[in-house]
């Protein structure tokens, strides 16, 4: 066989291409694609999905922690909610949240969500058109199953359905949020609750394939909550947060032993060493690391997270008298 073409017009050396950084719209947590938020029901999904949104188009909440309520470029919001209309997410935003949403166009509900279907190719295409008309940052859709008709195992189906979505969010750096339900949890072999993960998000793993992120929550009550955050491009973390939300903090706090047990991880110290240093017992270097670990600052294994440094500094003025 004669080609005509040279080699470098039909494939791109990987060695000389331009780095490509991961887009993030909210910082660490919601990447430009498509971000499944998933979770068995009552366990704050929707809770986090609104503090996000509101994160994204420029309202300031305190929601979620600092680190996790950073967003450079804020944009218009659009929303599909199927189980909270306009009026109902303004109240949750003003007495839940303490958030006032400005009345400039910024987050836009849709008043008749049900006219919209994902397995309709028109009204798919109507949306995104809706979206780029408006030029939206995100799109939400909360649940994802009262958007469809299809069997939710059935792969190929669900695919068909979504892809169109997520290649049209990355081409035009947005992200969609989809708000779907996982399985029933199983308990732990001591009794205790397990923590849902990716794996339970119900339906057919290929969307879990065709996520650019995964945020798999397990409520624990009183607006406690452990996420598993699952990242095509980006690292994989876990935390349990304290919501802002009725009156709580959404600050963790923790004392100086674990800011001071922090300083040392980063120097790639062990927890014997640590102990050592501090002149406090292995025993409480251990607590130090799992609190440390529980809010995000260190990886499943032990190393420093990405933005450690900030969640520890937050912590620790949330501890600090008179703050």
């Amino acid at each position: 066989m004669i080609f005509n073409d040279p080699p470098e017009s039909v494939w791109t050396d990987v060695g000389e291409a331009e780095y490509e950084e991961p887009e993030w719209v909210v910082e660490n947590i919601l990447p430009v694609g498509i971000t499944f938020i998933a979770g068995p029901p009552k366990s704050y999904k929707s809770t986090v999905e609104l503090a996000l949104l509101l994160t994204a188009c420029g309202v300031e909440n305190t929601v979620m922690p600092p680190d996790l309520s950073q967003c450079r470029e804020p944009g218009r919001v659009m929303m599909l909610s199927m189980e909270a209309q306009a009026g109902a997410l303004r109240h949750t935003a003003k007495h839940g949240f303490n958030t006032d949403i400005p009345s400039d166009m910024r987050f836009l509900c849709m008043s008749d969500p049900w006219r919209f279907r994902l397995d309709q190719k028109q009204d798919v295409q109507e949306l995104l058109g809706w979206m780029t008309e408006l030029d939206a940052k995100v799109l939400a859709i909360d649940p994802l199953r009262n958007c469809h008709s299809l069997d939710e195992n059935d792969s190929g189906g669900m695919v068909m359905m979504l892809q169109p979505v997520q290649q049209w969010a990355v081409k035009n750096r947005k992200s969609v949020v989809i708000v779907h339900h996982s399985k029933k949890l199983g308990e732990e072999r001591d009794g205790g609750k397990r923590m849902a993960n990716a794996n339970d998000m119900r339906g057919s793993s290929a969307l879990f394939g065709l996520a650019d992120a995964v945020l798999t929550i397990t409520g624990k009550g009183k607006g406690l909550v452990h996420i598993d955050a699952i990242m095509k491009r980006g690292e994989a973390w876990q935390r349990t947060i304290q919501l802002g939300i009725w009156g709580m903090s959404g600050v963790e706090s923790v004392t100086e032993d674990v800011a001071a047990v922090f300083n040392l991880v980063t120097l790639e110290l062990t927890q014997a060493e640590i102990a050592a240093k501090l002149q406090i017992s292995k025993t409480k270097v251990s607590e130090c690391v799992t609190t440390l670990k529980r809010i995000g600052a260190l990886t499943g294994s032990g190393t420093v997270s990405s933005n450690g440094l900030t969640i520890v500094n937050a912590a620790l003025r949330k501890f600090a008298p008179n703050t």
